[in-house]
């Protein structure tokens, strides 16, 4: 099977489970974005020499993935499908500037990073700080990132919303490399992704915006209500398409810095998960914030 074929395949299956999983939603999705963090935090560790060549076990990989497991336990908790109403008003409950489950995510985030911190001590000097410092990033740079899905799947009218981090990564992506080859002169980042060129960066960020807005076409008509725009759709988009470039370069820049083609080959035709949602997890998270406010002036809809 050539290469090519595989990565159509590939790409389908992810795009047929990603939709199922979209309009599932609560702990199904919260259970698959655990399990695709984990295996990307795994990816990025070896890739950046966390864990080293001809070592299966690592203790900072230990700490992180069960840093990543108590977070979504901890998200899973107060899912609408099963959380009982007096303890979602509990955590909801003010402390000082936050709430309740504010500090249980700050909590559980920083015991995985202090036990990361006492395994690089009581080792000393085994390991270097280079390698205790990728592993605290990873836990961020995967599973904090990817659980704005899940985030974005919660809010009012979620089953639509969800498609924006995916709807403005994707449609950047393609519509960057269609433009980047037919009309592309001037590189961007001639060192690290030669490739890349400005013509499809713009390309890219248009077909970002306006895939968004179409989506926002589609959720102004369901729900009969204008107050999240359809150019509030288009602000997003186009944000989001910028955040997917840098999440896509940045991927780029640290498998060149680790000498590493792909972070790993669990995809075939693609690599691994990060090579596949290096996009979209700088696109979640930005897309939300802007998403949660824009709701602050809607008029509540039904999930």
């Amino acid at each position: 099977m050539s290469t090519a074929l595989k990565r159509v395949i590939s790409g389908a299956v992810i795009l047929i489970l990603t939709i199922i999983l979209g309009i599932v939603g609560g702990p199904v999705l919260g259970v698959a974005l655990c399990v695709i963090s984990c295996i990307g935090y795994i990816e990025f560790t070896n890739a950046t020499k966390v864990r080293e060549e001809g070592h299966r076990f690592n203790v900072f990989q230990v700490f992180g993935l069960l840093t990543i497991v108590a977070y979504y336990l901890s998200i899973l908790a107060q899912d609408d499908w099963y959380c009982p109403q007096e303890v979602k008003d509990w955590l909801a409950k003010p402390v000082g500037a936050f709430n309740i489950f504010a500090v249980i995510i700050m909590l559980v985030f920083i015991t995985g990073f202090i036990g990361i911190l006492y395994a690089y001590i009581f080792s000393f000097p085994k390991f270097n700080f280079t390698q205790v410092s990728n592993a605290v990033f990873g836990v961020v740079y995967v599973a904090l990132t990817l659980s704005f899905i899940y985030y974005i799947r919660s809010l009012p009218g979620g089953i639509f919303l969800v498609w924006m981090p995916f709807i403005s990564a994707w449609f950047s992506d393609t519509c960057a490399y269609v433009v980047g080859i037919n009309f592309g002169k001037h590189k961007m980042t001639p060192r690290l992704s030669p490739k890349k060129t400005y013509e499809g960066a713009a390309g890219g960020v248009l077909g970002g915006t306006l895939g968004s807005m179409l989506l926002g076409l589609i959720y102004v008509l369901v729900h009969k209500s204008g107050a999240i725009s359809i150019l509030s759709f288009g602000c997003m988009g186009f944000v989001g398409a910028i955040a997917s470039m840098c999440g896509d370069l940045a991927a780029s820049a640290i498998k060149r810095n680790n000498g590493v083609k792909d972070y790993g080959h669990i995809i075939p035709g693609h690599g691994g998960i990060l090579d596949r949602f290096d996009s979209v997890i700088f696109t979640a998270p930005m897309v939300y914030f802007l998403m949660a406010l824009l709701l602050q002036f809607a008029p509540k809809v039904q999930q």
